[in-house]
């Protein structure tokens, strides 16, 4: 999509706003040969000392491991066969990171004193912290397993919440709100098997684990038409008062004009595109990610006879694409991808 310089323009006064300072993420620890996404979209090994930034990825093997620190905040540890993100939304006035574990496994320790704490999120859900050590399963088919080991979690999704303590368990379905929640004492739970049960169970039924993806995927459409809609009045607005400030000609009622009128404005426009654009990669997450991998599960496994179960899930699948190109493809640039 090709957007206009008005509209990163507005996302520039944000950052330099000084009200959206990140933690620092660096790499302090690896093993095997992890790969490092960054915000352009190219991939290259991931180096012992790297700093991430919002919209950079770590990408492990089934060999591989990396660990990353925020200082006095967190240490994250990024386990085999994951993708990790560091994406951002805005709200409030203030920009939040949200540690995303699109697929895989990975530990977290945040130390209640370090002041505000990131989100942590997957795919399908964001989940509010405090002093907090907890481990996050993705699965394949879009679910979520949040573990904690100490602390509070509020796991959030489809409007519901399950606040857990130390010790405890609950699973996000794909497109669906949290289960019950469970004690996870004397229990080893393994992302392996955990991974595996989901596996098998989108081999025992694929058209339903469609159905739960595209669930999942008119969730993020609501959230995207919400903050399109808002960044499209702010910018008509903000627009306008940039016409007037031009106009006025004494130097003094035109700084006043800026500051208390079209920056505020301007802010609100660029607070819009962080939100919406992380709507965006998160639908593009679940097609790379779950669905990419469902289709071609589906079609390896029915080369030579094709029933009617394939012929549905087939055309849904079509459906589903043509959905996400009409509806998050002219939000998304080629670095994305």
């Amino acid at each position: 999509m090709k957007r206009s310089l008005f509209l990163w323009f507005h996302l520039a006064c944000i950052f330099s706003a000084g009200m959206l300072m990140a933690q620092n993420t660096t790499v302090v620890y690896l093993e095997g040969e992890p790969q490092h996404k960054n915000s352009k979209g190219v991939l290259a090994p991931l180096d012992y000392g790297r700093r991430l930034s919002a919209g950079e990825s770590v990408i492990t093997g089934k060999k591989d491991l990396a660990e990353l620190d925020q200082g006095s905040a967190a240490v994250i540890r990024i386990k085999p066969n994951t993708v990790f993100t560091i994406r951002e939304v805005e709200t409030g006035g203030q920009k939040e990171q949200v540690l995303s574990t699109v697929v895989g496994s990975v530990s977290m320790k945040f130390n209640r004193l370090a002041g505000k704490e990131p989100r942590v999120g997957t795919v399908s859900t964001i989940a509010g912290i405090r002093g907090t050590e907890l481990t996050v399963f993705a699965g394949p088919d879009g679910s979520s397993l949040f573990i904690v080991q100490s602390g509070l979690v509020s796991v959030t999704a489809e409007g519901k919440t399950v606040d857990l303590g130390e010790q405890e368990a609950v699973e996000v379905p794909a497109g669906g709100p949290p289960g019950e929640k469970y004690s996870v004492i004397g229990r080893e739970l393994d992302f392996s098997a955990w991974a595996q049960e989901k596996a098998e169970a989108l081999r025992a039924d694929p058209l339903a684990a469609l159905e739960r993806t595209k669930a999942l995927m008119e969730q993020f459409k609501a959230g995207l038409a919400e903050w399109v809609g808002k960044y499209e009045s702010a910018r008509v607005e903000s627009e306008a008062a940039a016409k007037t400030m031009a106009e006025i000609t004494d130097k003094e009622a035109q700084g006043k004009y800026r500051d208390e009128v079209w920056f505020p404005l301007a802010l609100q426009t660029g607070s819009a595109i962080l939100n919406y654009r992380y709507y965006t990669l998160s639908a593009l997450s679940l097609r790379r990610y779950v669905l990419g991998p469902l289709y071609m599960q589906v079609r390896s496994r029915n080369m030579v006879t094709k029933d009617s179960t394939y012929e549905a899930f087939m055309a849904r699948y079509r459906e589903l694409i043509q959905d996400f190109q009409e509806t998050f493809e002219p939000y998304t640039n080629i670095t994305d991808y």
